[in-house]
């Protein structure tokens, strides 16, 4: 077992992997600051200590592992890990035993490099196993010498601090010494003797170990890399503090055998490295610190007495040195260290080598030192990207001069010496012999050393010094400089005394190297300028006077007068250097480059030398350039003029003088002879391949179009403007560069360069204008008009929208960069091409950003140019490849991000603007993947541009690369992820477009299958390639798992956002949904882990995380959706149960959710949250330590903000405020999302144009000011843009928090999130919500949405408690059902259930009462904080005031059993929990007073449509409840209540136009019906009906005439149709007048109930409203509609029940008419009612075929919620109550006994007999006329029918209590009948049973209601019957008798009467008003044969058998609801008149 566990193989590679994580270890530490990075740090080191002590040591070779490696493909390998042996291919072997033979190196470790290249595939595409294996054996060895590199920097030392904590610093420092204690030095410098390029890249390409041009420059790189970092390792130790004498001695002898110079004498950057670490160990400038005592202390030379001695004897020794230059710096170091020391003590025996300081220094300026450091050291391109090494230098060459400066002077005076010589010898004709130019190699060293400042380190300041100033000024503000200062500023000012010719021009050269920055520049200027004559005196050779004199004198000499026209051909082609020898050229253009250098550094040293009048700047270098001088100079000349242009006032003046002078010829003459630059370049420059003027005077323009060009340029002899320029930049040079010869290669790309660079300025500085599409035309001398000039940017937009040369040209340029980048190497102009290939793709990038609205321009101004959209001319045939690959080759730039980063960002800018300005994804996809190896190379190179690792800058304005300038550069990191971010918008645009796009391939989706079959997959798992959603994903989960959550969002927190975002889109996105959860659920658990680290928090640079969680949120959001859906429940709860989990159990690192004590909570109920039913252990730990976990939903919302801080008002002094707002407004505009951003750009270049314009000496002196204050403009619009952003942002995050919230709560299923875990979450967020929107810092539009999410909210809550009766109902019926088995069958089962459910539901209402009152006063102060807000927010609290004043209605459920309770059970009923909660509720309410009944009551009279109705409702609610009518006081004692009463009569338009076919608007409709409602609610109660009266609201409804505006309805309608209109949205006009009806005849209904049916003075103003309106009521009582209508069935239910209130009293409304005729005209209309209302009666009988019609409808057909079926049979059944209430209501009216009541009903009963009643003609309606009258028949009818319902319906009304009790029990098939689901939708069993619950619930109140009915018909039909048979058997006296019988008969029956009534009785036949003509008229019609017949027939129908079903009724149902016997009573009475009269 031990030999098998010592040959596992490690999969990750040994050689790679751990190095890999180490280096990730000591970057976290060192680099990145993390937190916590200590602990893992040390742990790594411990283990790889090994490794470092035997530095890049590989495993040996194992013969024994050979040949178990051979054996592998039988045998196999044991991998670490894994259970079972691996076997290996003999492919695999074979390649693994050559890694092993390559690299000599282990055959198990190079197996293991050969796995790990085949699992890293996917991350390098195009290469083999074994190239990766290659790549990764490097990768490894560079990572263990980076993070030897990293640690030793990361030493504190004298040189530099990286800022890292102190723990970390304490670590590496220990294990750093300990490894310079084992000598890491010498192993350091053995392993670099030992690296040799050559050799490797022979012995990889040997065996086949190098792929293509990419790999090869991988392994190059990584080489080089380590073999630069191992010196760096060394420099770092040597900066930080002196090496060891022992490592000294071996670094020299290192150095001495070194011989690695390049061909141009130059140090590679290795050796490089290792010189300057010793130079620093030779650095002692820490001395002069004053601090550095205790650091100095610890040098080796202080500490150690034999390290002078040897080291000393080491220099001095005279042993042979490969490159002796490396021996002289070294002296030259070892002299000045000496020389420093000298005055310091030191160890004994020390100071006497400080003696031969001297000494040295002449040995290393004999070994021409300066030479040396001049042409290898400074040469190496390296040497300027490092500070430390120009910094040494530096201090090098300034100890020298200050130090020894007897030994500069001895240079010099040598210097001068052979000045001498050499002017003697050349006066002589002599040849100069050779001599020593040291000096002059000093000064041309410091020329190449300070005159390229890359790094702007500024160290030429130490040359100068300010001038000593004089008078008083010098004793108030004296300035002393350092002494080494005083004495370098010395050495310049010196060194220019006296100086001879041949010093000359070194001397101006080092002077210009010195002037390389603003204050140096000033310093040399000044200088020069005292120098000069206005000192006193000549001249000074070094001074300004002398320089612009002279030139003046070359002008003069060389300018001669105007050439003939036979010369004038000739002017630019001979070339005359009379006057100018070759050193006097050389001194002119050394003096020219000097004024170049000051004038381009300084800007007042520019305008000094401009406006000397002496000098004559302006003439002087025009004329000179006129001259017959070399082409050299004139470029010079040119490059002044150019770098003068960099002010613009003085642009403007060179302007007008180039055109002047013509140098570009640009007014057309009448010879065809050209001159001027054009015959330059043509000519002679193309002859002799050098092109400096070209290059000279594309400079020059370059800086002149920096301002804007003078729009009257040429004005007069030219159409003016730029166009011969442009032209001249165009043809002549840009087209033609390729053509040309050129000396320097390089030459040819600088052209490119030169030209593109002021092509693109113009191109991106125009802005597209109306006017430049209209033709103008100008007079010029000479006569003629001649069209204007176009703006130069409106041309090249021309050029580059049509197939043109010039856009021919840039794609060409991008073609060859392509060619020449894919080949990974080195040649001459490969910078210069890298900015052209950059500056065409800026130009292709502007054409496309500029295109949209050129187009529209165009188009608006109706111009005929023609041209082409940029991508048709990008997808057009490419004539070199033959191809259409313009835009792959724009593409393929993607592939070189790490090299050209810019192109790289230009490219991903094109594709995206290429994009979004024409549909071309398809066709882009197709040209990306046709080629297999372009398809994965664009692909590779999109993934490393998502992975780069450059954190993420932050810049001012996160929306643009380009945030105030447009020039201001920008570093790698910035421009890196500007790329990203780029791609990501890229991805995200495409996801808006169709199948395939670009967002499809890149991510990785299916192309030629439909999207959502697409089976996403890791890397290399399937073949699947790497692509970018691998790199987002990686880039995200980056840091998921630890404390400080995801990387990203501290490092790239926008490109953080922009992924995020991008997951939602292709979430929310319907194609890919489905496989993206997929794969994030299934491969990543990517929501799950994400959703741990919520809410994210901000991390130290203040980057906001805002936006990155409201993204995911949404997503969230979507994936609770989803798998609510899907059922998939284990999903759900995990979500569910991270974002509402409280207890203490949460993952480490999301502690930061905070934890806090239940007291904290101000009071608020927060529930113990009970995820699960099992979770009471879990609640009674949480309980018992007296804290928990805030709940992550509510720490997101605390992370929400809704304030926000606005930036102070712009306090100007130069500029107008107001015009600057407006032209801030006009750079303002919308983005996507509709957020208003100021293009800051734009509106830096408008004022800096409008500053540009103002010229004057007034103004330049108050431009600094000016320019400030356009930075506080620039910087205000920043911050406005950042305000916007921010509160777009948190609405955002708001919204997001929102969806979350609301589907959590909607569609998460109740078993997952029980009731009461629902209910404590509801209030939660309620509470916090209604806190957070109370501080006084809220925004109004930040806190608007809130009022929606409160809506939902409270919706929400309401169900809860709904559904908490309902769980109750369950818990009830499952424990208790029938308990009283043992009672008759006349108890209701259902009545000992309903106090258990009234008490569990009122539980909860109790249990919550705090927070509920809490919820009810937040929700009021809401309220009355917007009262002056947005009416949208108040509408949407006012719908969360009704939900929640809903909470303490009694459900309707339990309203219906409390009607089945009997009378003992009300009374001793104690369930008050409903009306406690509505008391507390008006309690709270009542204690705002008047504020807020004023807000609401205001809401109601006015306001936005929705508001009033929602107010309105309010108050009807609040209303409802008030049972002190303190609301209605404040209403009516307002005004409130008459103006809603007088708005009805308002309203009577609106309303009338709503009742046409197609209204504009129905609002007043639902308006109208609120109104009504309020009103109806007032009238319910005896005062507010009173009220209502008295404000006339039965005469405003009477006047109305919307009501008789009744339209014809719609007889297609057919007999039993649901009448679909009711489904619609808008209902149709008949529908829409029955809902203006109905609400006022349910508001007379409610008054009438109010104040008695026995109120006349009530009744008659309804009637006179009735009558009003008498065709309306006339119509519907005639009831012409389909039987089976329900619409037509309500109305009429509604009619008959307000005419059987109101019109049944015999003397009514007199007293409001004026005369007899109105009374007799209101008795008339009366009449006619009642006759209508009993010819209904046949027509509203249950009958046999109404069961059929019945029947024959569909049972599954529903109207909203309601079964239509069940709705008509109740209507029906309430049409016909009303109707026999109505009869009864008669009776009782007219007598108090049947002897003198009304009789209704004939004596006949043939109707009784009658099998179906509505068959029978005889009685249709049109049959009833006013003299007949119905029969008693139809009574006894309608009682049998009634009875033999009342059974059926009373047994289905059982069964289905029974079925409702046990539903747990029900079949699968009643489920499925009862739920209305079929089988093929998704539904829990738990979710049929609920659906089923409802049903059942409903069928059973419907039930009840036919019950109440029924038996309601059966006691009024009894009573009906009764009365007439009590008339006709005993008071009826036939006509056929005579009149005295007659009386006699009235006479006995009168005293029989009188012998049965009470005392008083005598009085009422008085009192009633019927005399004998009554009775008569009564009894007309009657005989003595229809008296026997009915005698007869009575007993045949009201019979037994009928008495029998009406007592089991009465006993089964009627007994229970009544403690009065009045069905025993009224069938006693029956059955003995039956008896004595009938005989029965």
């Amino acid at each position: 077992m031990a030999a098998a566990g010592s040959m596992a193989v490690n999969s990750a590679a040994r050689l790679w992997g751990p190095f890999r994580s180490l280096y990730d270890t000591v970057d976290a530490a060192v680099f990145r600051k993390q937190t916590g990075a200590a602990y893992d740090l040390e742990i790594a080191l411990r283990k790889h200590k090994p490794d470092f002590i035997s530095l890049l040591k590989k495993p040996a070779k194992n013969n024994a592992h050979r040949e178990a490696v051979k054996k592998a493909t039988t045998e196999g390998l044991v991998v670490q890990g894994e259970q079972r042996t691996q076997t290996l291919s003999q492919q695999f072997i074979s390649e693994a035993l050559i890694i092993s033979d390559l690299f000599d190196m282990n055959e198990l470790a190079a197996v293991e490099l050969l796995m790990a290249g085949e699992n890293q595939l996917p991350n390098y595409p195009g290469l083999t196993r074994g190239l990766v294996a290659v790549l990764l054996y490097y990768d490894g060895r560079r990572s263990l010498i980076n993070s030897l590199r990293a640690m030793i920097q990361a030493r504190e030392g004298r040189t530099w601090s990286l800022g890292v904590p102190s723990d970390v610093v304490y670590i590496i420092t220990q294990f750093t010494d300990q490894l310079i204690q084992e000598g890491i030095v010498n192993k350091i410098l053995d392993v670099i003797k030992t690296m040799d390029l050559t050799i490797e890249l022979d012995k990889l390409q040997k065996e086949r170990a190098l792929g293509p041009p990419k790999h090869r420059k991988q392994v190059t790189d990584m080489f080089n890399e380590m073999k630069l970092n191992l010196a760096e390792s060394i420099f770092c130790l040597a900066c930080q503090q002196p090496l060891r004498k022992s490592d000294t001695q071996r670094l020299i002898a290192h150095l001495k055998s070194d011989n690695s110079s390049q061909a141009n004498a130059s140090l590679d950057p290795v050796t490089l490295c290792l010189l300057m670490s010793l130079l620093y160990c030779f650095d002692v400038s820490i001395l002069e610190r004053e601090d550095a005592e205790e650091t100095v202390q610890k040098f080796p030379f202080m500490t150690d007495a034999s390290y002078m001695v040897d080291l000393h004897r080491e220099m001095t020794s005279q042993q042979h040195w490969i490159n002796p230059g490396i021996k002289a710096l070294f002296l030259f170091a070892w002299a000045n260290m000496l020389r420093q020391l000298s005055q310091y003590p030191l160890p004994q025996g020390s100071n006497e080598f400080c003696e031969e300081d001297e000494h040295l220094m002449d040995s290393a300026i004999d070994g021409q030192v300066f030479n040396f450091i001049n042409n290898s050291v400074l040469s190496t391109k390296e040497f300027f990207q490092e500070e430390f090494y120009v910094r040494r230098i530096h201090g090098l060459i300034t100890d020298f001069i200050y130090h020894m400066p007897l030994k500069v002077k001895e240079l010099r005076n040598r210097g001068d010496e052979t000045a001498r010589i050499v002017m003697a010898h050349q006066n002589e004709g002599l040849q100069t012999p050779e001599h020593r130019r040291d000096f002059e190699e000093l000064l041309i060293m410091m020329v190449n050393l300070y005159s390229e400042d890359t790094l702007n380190l500024e160290l030429s300041l130490d040359y100068w010094c300010p001038a000593e100033p004089t008078g008083l000024q010098e004793s108030m503000y004296h300035y002393r400089p350092p002494p080494r200062q005083v004495a370098l500023y010395k050495f310049v000012r010196l060194a220019g005394d006296l100086l001879p010719a041949p010093l000359y021009v070194p001397y101006i050269k080092m002077i210009t190297g010195l002037a390389n920055s603003p204050q140096c520049a000033q310093h040399c200027f000044n200088l020069l300028k005292i120098n000069g004559m206005n000192s006193g005196g000549s001249a000074s050779m070094v001074s300004w006077d002398h320089i612009f004199m002279s030139l003046n004198q070359y002008y003069t000499s060389l300018r001669r007068e105007t050439p003939s026209a036979m010369e004038a051909s000739h002017a630019y082609r001979a070339v005359h250097n009379r006057g100018i020898s070759a050193h006097e050229l050389d001194g002119i253009i050394a003096v020219l480059k000097l004024t170049q250098c000051v004038i381009k550094q300084n800007e007042n040293c520019r305008s000094a030398v401009w406006e000397n009048q002496q000098w004559g700047v302006n003439i002087l270098l025009f004329g000179l350039i006129g001259c017959s001088i070399p082409s050299i100079l004139k470029a010079e000349l040119l490059k002044t003029l150019a770098y003068l242009a960099m002010t613009p006032a003085i642009a403007a003046n060179i302007w007008q003088t180039l055109e002047i002078a013509q140098i570009l010829p640009t007014i057309p003459t009448t010879t065809e002879q050209t001159c001027g630059i054009v015959v330059e370049l043509e000519e002679i420059e193309s002859r002799s391949e050098e092109y400096h003027m070209t290059r000279a005077f594309l400079l020059l323009l370059n800086q002149l179009t920096n301002i804007p060009i003078p729009a009257a340029l040429g004005a007069g002899y030219r159409p003016p403007g730029f166009d011969p320029y442009l032209e001249f930049i165009i043809n002549n040079v840009f087209l033609k560069f390729y053509a040309r010869a050129y000396k320097n290669t390089e030459e040819k790309w600088e052209i490119a360069v030169c030209t593109l660079e002021i092509m693109c300025k113009l191109l991106h500085e125009h802005e597209v204008k109306e006017r430049d599409f209209i033709d103008e035309e100008v007079e010029i001398q000479g006569g003629g008009a001649v069209p204007t000039n176009k703006p130069p940017g409106h041309v090249l937009l021309l050029h580059m929208l049509n197939d043109s040369g010039l856009l021919k040209m840039i794609l060409r340029v991008l073609d060859d960069s392509v060619q020449q980048f894919e080949t990974y190497t080195s040649f001459p102009g490969k910078k210069h091409l890298e900015k052209a290939s950059l500056l065409s793709l800026r130009m292709i990038e502007l054409a496309l950003e500029k295109e949209e609205k050129f187009e529209t321009m165009i188009r608006e101004a109706g111009s005929p140019v023609m041209i082409a959209t940029m991508d048709k001319l990008l997808l057009s045939i490419n004539p070199r490849s033959r191809t259409a690959n313009h835009l792959v080759n724009i593409a393929k730039f993607v592939m070189f991000n790490t090299l050209l980063p810019e192109q790289a960002f230009s490219a991903s800018r094109i594709l995206y603007l290429a994009c979004r300005s024409a549909p071309i994804q398809t066709e882009l996809v197709n040209l990306f993947t046709v080629d297999e190896n372009v398809n994965r190379g664009l692909m590779q190179g999109f993934v490393e541009c998502l992975e780069c690792d450059e954190i993420e800058p932050i810049l001012n304005n996160k929306h643009d690369i380009h945030a105030i300038t447009p020039e201001e550069e920008f570093s790698t990191a910035h421009i890196k992820n500007a790329t990203r971010q780029h791609i990501i918008q890229l991805m995200l645009y495409a996801m808006e477009q169709s199948a395939p796009n670009l967002a499809h391939w890149l991510l990785g989706f299916e192309l030629r299958k439909p999207v959502t079959k697409t089976n996403l997959q890791d890397p290399g798992i399937l073949g699947s390639p790497k692509t970018c959603l691998h790199s987002i994903l990686t880039l995200l989960n980056d840091g998921v798992g630890s404390r400080g959550g995801p990387i990203c969002l501290t490092e790239s927190p926008r490109l953080a956002e922009l992924c995020y975002h991008l997951i939602y889109i292709l979430c929310a996105n319907k194609d890919t949904t489905s496989p993206i959860l997929r794969y994030l659920r299934t491969a990543h658990d990517f929501l799950y882990r994400q959703l741990q680290h919520l809410p994210f928090k901000t991390d130290e640079r203040g980057s906001s995380c805002v936006g990155p969680q409201s993204w995911l949120l949404k997503t969230v959001a979507i994936e609770l959706r989803l798998t609510s859906l899907n059922r998939q429940r284990s999903h759900t709860q995990r979500l569910l149960h991270l974002l509402l989990d409280d207890s203490d159990e949460a993952p480490n690192f999301a502690l930061h959710a905070g934890v806090t004590d239940e007291t904290d909570l101000s009071g608020w109920d927060r529930e113990s949250s009970m995820f699960v039913s099992g979770a009471a252990t879990q609640n009674k730990t949480i309980a018992s330590s007296g804290k928990r976990t805030r709940r992550k939903l509510l720490c997101l919302l605390d992370s929400v903000s809704f304030s926000q801080d606005y930036p102070e008002q712009l306090q100007l002094d130069f500029f107008d405020p107001k015009l600057i707002e407006q032209v801030i407004s006009n750079c303002e505009s919308k983005t996507e999302n509709d957020v208003i951003y100021c293009d800051v750009r734009a509106l830096h270049r408008i004022l800096m144009s409008e500053l540009n314009n103002q010229q004057g000496s007034l103004m330049a002196g108050q431009r600094p000011l000016i320019m400030g204050e356009i930075q506080q403009i620039l910087g205000t619009v920043v911050l406005r843009n950042k305000v916007r952003g921010s509160l777009y942002t948190k609405r955002q995050s708001f919204e997001a928090w929102r969806q979350v919230a609301e589907v959590l709560l909607t569609t998460c299923p109740e078993d997952v999130l029980n009731g009461e875990t629902r209910q404590t979450v509801i209030f939660e967020l309620l509470q916090d919500l209604l806190l957070k929107v109370a501080t006084d810092d809220s925004l109004p539009e930040l806190t608007a949405p809130v009022a929606g999410v409160v809506l939902t909210l409270m919706a929400n809550l309401l169900q809860c408690f709904i559904s908490d009766v309902n769980q109750s109902e369950r818990v009830t019926q499952a424990t208790g059902q029938y308990d009283n088995t043992g009672a008759g069958a006349g108890d209701a089962p259902v009545i000992r259930l309903t106090r258990s459910t009234w008490s569990q539901s009122a539980g909860s209402r109790t249990l919550f009462a705090t927070s509920l009152q809490i919820v009810l006063k937040g929700l009021i102060d809401y309220i009355l904080k917007t009262s002056a807000g947005s009416q949208r927010v108040r509408a949407n609290l006012y719908g969360a005031l009704l939900y929640y004043l809903q909470i303490a209605q009694k459900p309707e459920t339990l309203q219906v059993k409390d009607d089945n309770r009997t009378v003992s059970r009300v009374l001793g009923s104690s369930d008050t929990e409903y009306e406690q909660l509505s008391k507390e509720n008006l309690s709270t309410i009542m204690a705002y007073g008047d504020n807020l009944m004023d807000v609401v009551c205001k809401d109601a009279c006015d306001g936005h449509d929705i508001g009033r109705m929602l107010a309105l409702s309010v108050l009807d609610m609040i209303v409802s409840t008030d049972v002190y009518q303190q609301w209605l006081t404040y209403l009516s004692g307002k005004g409130y209540l008459q103006h809603l009463i007088d708005s009805l009569l308002q309203d009577d338009v609106e309303l009338q136009k709503i009742l046409q076919p197609n209204p504009d608007h129905i609002r007043v409709l639902y308006i109208y019906q609120s109104k009504m409602s309020l009103l109806t609610r007032f009238g319910e109660t005896t005062a507010g009906a009173h009220i209502l009266i008295r404000c006339g609201v039965m005469q405003k409804l009477s006047a109305c005439s919307f009501f008789d505006r009744r339209p014809d309805s719609d007889r297609s309608v057919n007999v039993g149709s649901t009448e679909r209109y009711d489904d619609e949205f808008i209902p149709n006009p008949l529908a829409r007048y029955r809902i203006l009806l109905s609400s006022a005849i349910k508001l007379c209904l409610a008054v009438l109930t109010s104040v008695g049916v026995e109120s006349k003075d009530i009744a008659a103003q309804v009637m006179l409203f009735v009558v009003t309106h008498n065709e309306v009521f006339t119509t519907i009582l005639r009831d012409r509609g389909p039987t089976l209508s329900l619409a037509a069935l309500r109305e009429l239910a509604l009619t008959t029940s307000l005419i059987s209130r109101a019109n049944y009293h015999t003397d009514l409304g007199s007293e409001y008419l004026d005369n007899e005729t109105a009374i007799i005209e209101f008795k008339g209309h009366r009449a006619r009612i009642q006759r209508q209302m009993l010819s209904l009666l046949p027509r509203y009988c249950f009958s046999e075929k109404f069961s059929k019609q019945l029947r024959n409808m569909d049972q599954t057909q529903h109207q909203g919620n309601i079964d239509v079926q069940a709705g008509i049979i109740l209507a029906f059944q309430e049409i016909s109550a009303n109707l026999i209430s109505y009869c009864k209501s008669l009776l009782t009216e007219s007598a108090t006994s049947s002897q003198y009541s009304r009789i209704l009903f004939g004596p006949y009963l043939d109707e009784a007999g009658a099998r179906d009643l509505q068959t029978l003609d005889d009685y249709s309606v049109s049959s009833l006329s006013t003299t007949q009258t119905p029969n008693l028949g139809i009574i006894i009818y309608q009682l049998k029918q009634s009875t033999n319902q009342f059974m059926t319906v009373f047994d289905s009304h059982r069964q289905h209590e029974q079925k409702l009790a046990s539903l747990s029990d029900l079949s699968t098939d009643d489920l499925k009948e009862f739920s209305t689901v079929g089988n093929t939708e998704k539904m829990s069993s738990q979710q049929r049973q609920l659906l089923a619950k409802k049903r059942l619930q409903q069928i059973v109140r419907v039930k009840t209601k036919e019950l109440q009915h029924l038996a309601f018909i059966i006691e009024n039909c009894l009573f009906i019957i009764w009365r007439h048979l009590e008339y006709y058997l005993l008071h009826c006296v036939p006509v056929n008798q005579q009149p005295l019988a007659y009386q006699s008969h009235i006479k006995r029956q009168h005293q029989i009467r009188r012998l049965q009534d009470i005392t008083g009785t005598s009085s009422v036949l008085e009192d009633s008003g019927l005399n004998r003509s009554v009775l008569e008229e009564s009894m007309q019609g009657v005989t003595k044969e229809e008296i026997d017949l009915l005698k007869q027939t009575a007993p045949s129908h009201v019979n037994e058998s009928l008495f029998k079903k009406i007592q089991e009724i009465n006993q089964v149902y009627i007994k229970s609801r009544t403690h009065f016997g009045f069905t025993e009573a009224v069938l006693r009475r029956i059955k003995r008149l039956m008896r004595l009269h009938t005989g029965s």
